[in-house]
């Protein structure tokens, strides 16, 4: 498939690719980056692609895959800064201990919070994003941000002082 037949049958498609895209990531700039490496994919496997008969269908069900492989990169992404975080290097195994019981309780309190809290801390705790950024992403206005995320780290707090209590009883 040379340059022309490639650019006629799948970049007419850009659009839903994106859309697609967005939905899944909720981020433009990553779903920007997911339909370009859908492109890169698509290129060099261009010889095969004569074979397909329903050239959307195919790319999306490709970009789905791609957008879930982020998804699962970005959680083992914040699974590793969890685990550095509990990784200390001069502590005592008592010490340490104790620092995976509070980083457990810190996983199970931040599985409770609502979705979008933990978005937002996210975005602003382990992605280190600025909070103009954080409002461009989400659509709220960066007030609105900060008192969400104030919410957020206070409904942490509260959900660890109830695992905490659960945990001592």
């Amino acid at each position: 498939m040379d340059s022309a037949v490639f650019d006629s049958v799948w970049l007419p498609h850009q659009a839903a690719f994106y859309r697609l895209a967005f939905y899944i990531l909720e981020n433009e700039d990553e779903a920007r980056d997911a339909v370009q490496d859908l492109y890169l994919k698509l290129w060099d496997s261009r010889e095969q692609l004569d074979s397909i008969d329903n050239p959307k269908a195919y790319g999306l069900h490709l970009l789905r895959n791609r957008c879930i492989d982020r998804i699962r990169s970005r959680t083992r992404h914040r699974q590793t800064a969890l685990d550095e975080l509990s990784a200390g290097t001069e502590e005592s195994p008592e010490e340490g201990l104790g620092r995976r019981e509070e980083i457990l309780l810190l996983r199970k309190a931040m599985e409770k919070l609502p979705e979008k809290q933990k978005k937002l801390l996210e975005m602003r705790v382990f992605q280190e994003m600025e909070y103009a950024r954080i409002s461009e992403i989400t659509g709220l206005s960066q007030v609105n941000v900060r008192v969400s995320l104030t919410l957020a780290r206070k409904n942490l707090r509260n959900e660890m002082e109830k695992a905490r209590r659960y945990e001592e009883a």
